[in-house]
């Protein structure tokens, strides 16, 4: 069994020596209480900004773009590389 990296890290820094890994993360949404959460899966193809608003831009499979506050980011996962 694979072990996967369990996300958020604690820094930008560490974030952005993500860039270009596929990840898995849940996060908060706000102004919808029924639909509290969601979900982006993809590969780290940005990060930018500092402190609490850093943010991170998660690339799916059919190349859409969904920008994520990296404080929102509750839990997920960093799949591991191809050897």
């Amino acid at each position: 069994m694979a072990d996967f990296e369990r996300l958020p890290p604690d820094s930008p820094e560490r974030w952005r020596a993500l860039l270009g890994r596929k990840i898995s993360i849940r996060y908060a949404l706000t102004g919808d209480p029924e639909h509290p959460f969601s979900e982006a899966i993809g590969v780290v193809g940005s990060v930018t900004g500092e402190g609490a608003a850093t943010t991170i831009g998660v690339v799916d499979r059919k190349g859409a773009t969904t920008e994520i506050v990296a404080a929102r980011v509750l839990q997920g996962k960093v799949f591991p590389t191809a050897s």
